[in-house]
């Protein structure tokens, strides 16, 4: 075979193109708390359809609405193919959105990105990328955008269990099962859609059980309440309803923002078929409702309020409620936990003398993850929802 036979075999053996294995950016910690964030203000919910929410109803959840994949095998682990699959989102809204995070990254807050293990990889001036080597559940990623996904509801509350405190822990649990307020601006009748349910959350830390954190994770869920309706409502919350070995102040598991259904009586007063506790202890017919100087500040909002109130009353409910001047109120807040246990349990507990220390750091953690994430507009708003 001549030269020229041989060069002409040979290419026409070669492929005319070659296929690109299309990277995937994974963001996680952090970053995929902070998307989350923003997708759950995109996708609102209606108030009556926050209030109606069960545990098994799963039709709002990111993972309903978004592709999962557990696999890091096409996960982008260079700065160069970070940068790479941020240019290649189609969609205007979120490549603006990547840029902007893009451009603000530093070495102090980085993007967060996970990638399989390999040897000598370090941190770049924008991207911290985590090396995870053991086996992924189900559902561990969503993805956003071809080439663009993000770490589950499920998975970063896991993550951030290494780093967060146990109080700014269930604060971070309370706010993904949560529905809190979309931004200011923005119509009071829709709230951000819940990311996560504390049975999800359970059953994910239990299936993830190698991955560092999810120990943390796993002793902190049994404390969480669904569907906290803002940053106040979870700090009464996580104080009243968290054991006391943990800080909180010890009550029975509550259910949040649940509706209550009148007699014809109580409709008469309340102007409305139902009525929605903040707090509700059904077995016991107790009602525990948080009182916003913001919020309830309107004179229409207080009537309401007051008709709420006397409704409960005519159908048999105790109600206690407690303001944010109370809840700042160490003191004022324990007599009022006591007064609640009272009526919930029969008796009121005995607690140790180191009680009031956990207490206080328990309070501490809470403010501190709230004063981080959700810092109030003015000074004036500290302590209200």
């Amino acid at each position: 075979m001549s030269i020229q036979q041989i060069c002409r075999a040979s290419h026409q053996r070669r492929p005319k193109f070659v296929i690109l294995q299309r990277m995937e950016v994974i963001f996680s910690h952090t970053t995929a708390l902070d998307l989350l964030r923003i997708w759950s203000c995109n996708h609102p919910l209606a108030l009556r359809a926050f209030h109606d929410l069960r545990s098994r109803d799963v039709g709002h959840l990111p993972s309903s609405h978004l592709k999962g994949f557990s696999s890091l095998a096409h996960a982008a682990d260079t700065e160069a193919a970070v940068r790479a699959a941020i240019e290649s989102a189609k969609r205007p809204s979120l490549k603006r959105m990547l840029e902007e995070l893009w451009d603000n990254a530093t070495v102090e807050r980085p993007l967060h990105v996970l990638a399989r293990p390999k040897e000598g990889r370090h941190p770049t001036k924008r991207v911290r990328f985590h090396q995870i080597a053991v086996p992924l559940p189900r559902g561990a990623f969503l993805e956003i955008a071809p080439g663009i996904a993000l770490c589950s509801p499920e998975l970063v509350f896991v993550q951030m269990a290494e780093s967060l405190s146990a109080g700014e822990l269930i604060a971070l649990g309370y706010e993904l099962c949560g529905c809190y307020p979309l931004d200011a601006g923005r119509s009071s009748a829709l709230v951000r859609t819940q990311l996560a349910t504390p049975g999800r959350l359970a059953a994910f830390a239990k299936r993830a059980e190698r991955i560092k954190g999810s120990k943390k994770a796993r002793s902190i869920i049994p404390f969480l309440c669904a569907k906290s309706a803002s940053v106040k409502e979870t700090e009464m919350g996580a104080l009243l309803l968290t054991p006391m070995r943990r800080g909180g102040l010890g009550l029975p598991p509550a259910l949040a923002n649940e509706p209550v259904a009148l007699s014809d009586k109580a409709v008469r007063i309340a102007r409305g078929d139902r009525v929605v506790c903040d707090f509700l202890w059904p077995q016991t017919r107790v009602a525990a409702e948080y009182d916003g100087l913001a919020f309830h500040g309107e004179r229409h909002q207080q009537a309401r309020d007051s008709r709420r109130r006397d409704a409960l009353l005519a159908d048999g409910f105790d109600v206690v409620t407690v303001t944010s001047s109370q809840i700042d109120s160490v003191s004022e807040f324990i007599e009022i936990a006591d007064a609640l246990s009272r009526k919930t349990r029969g008796r009121a507990p005995a607690r140790p003398a180191s009680f009031l220390d956990r207490h206080l750091q328990l309070r501490h953690e809470l403010r501190a993850f709230h004063h981080q994430h959700f810092p109030p507009a003015h000074p004036s708003e500290e302590g209200e929802a």
